[in-house]
């Protein structure tokens, strides 16, 4: 039988004046059942890692989140009305002054709470849902975010589709003086679910590229790939990463690992 569950979305936000968060877990409370469940990633997963360059602090979070959360799944169990299991849990993830937050709560039914936690978990952490496309979205929000704490580089790029005859496509960050373009960066996500389509991907970027070199309107030179590759890659990822990279040597594409950020700022401050 289907029955009302709340859920909040844990949030793991170290820089308050930026107010930038990753997505850590997720608590569920079933009032009507005096259920209580929750889930925290086991590891520094790839956002955590990646956008806040965080190997130390985190870990620690996550630990004490996670007792936290244990403590409050065990006093759970002494509420026996389930208006007051729902207040509990309300107070629970109320917002506080601490770098885990909870987002509002919000209401889904199921049939069974703990199975829609995990699903919870997988959409909001895992990103089951994620296409490759809006991974792309979520490392320029990121680049654009790392470029936004650097005065000379704020305001230097813009979104451009550039096109000639017989090429056309969109690059978020262009930066041009006089018309002419001085840098152009594009961030690529390697995280499709074979290899093959991991080349794929390279080859159509690596084609755009050099067509439009080839109809001048950009320079090979000035073109960084930002590459976020697999977290934890098979063995033959770990082949098409390499095969990525030659290809891109081979072709005079710069590229740099997307979590790289000094490398990045480098090449830009270098190119304008």
């Amino acid at each position: 039988m289907t029955t009302a569950c709340l859920y909040s979305i844990i949030r793991y936000a170290p820089y308050a004046e930026t107010e930038e968060f990753a997505n850590v877990g997720v608590v569920v409370c079933a009032p009507k059942l005096g259920q209580f469940h929750f889930q925290v990633t086991q590891g520094n997963n790839a956002r955590v890692r990646n956008f806040f360059q965080d190997d130390i602090i985190f870990p620690h979070a996550k630990d004490a989140i996670a007792r936290e959360l244990k403590f409050a799944q065990e006093q759970s169990l002494k509420f026996t009305n389930p208006e007051k299991l729902a207040n509990f849990f309300n107070y629970l993830i109320g917002k506080k002054e601490s770098i885990i937050h909870f987002s509002p709560a919000r209401v889904v039914m199921a049939d069974c709470p703990q199975e829609i936690t995990a699903k919870l978990f997988n959409k909001f952490v895992n990103h089951s849902e994620v296409t490759k496309e809006s991974r792309e979205a979520i490392l320029t929000r990121e680049l654009k975010n790392r470029f936004s704490h650097y005065n000379d580089l704020k305001n230097a790029f813009r979104k451009e589709t550039l096109g000639g005859d017989l090429t056309r496509f969109s690059l978020p960050f262009v930066a041009r003086q006089e018309g002419v373009i001085l840098c152009a960066i594009k961030p690529l996500a390697f995280t499709q679910d074979k290899p093959e389509k991991m080349m794929e991907h390279c080859d159509s970027w690596t084609a755009k590229i050099l067509r439009a070199a080839s109809e001048k309107i950009l320079s090979i030179s000035n073109v960084l790939f930002t590459i976020d590759a697999p977290h934890q890659p098979s063995d033959l990822e770990v082949k098409a990463i390499r095969e990525i990279r030659k290809t891109f040597d081979e072709k005079g594409i710069n590229h740099i690992e997307h979590r790289d950020e000094s490398s990045i700022v480098k090449f830009a401050r270098q190119a304008i």
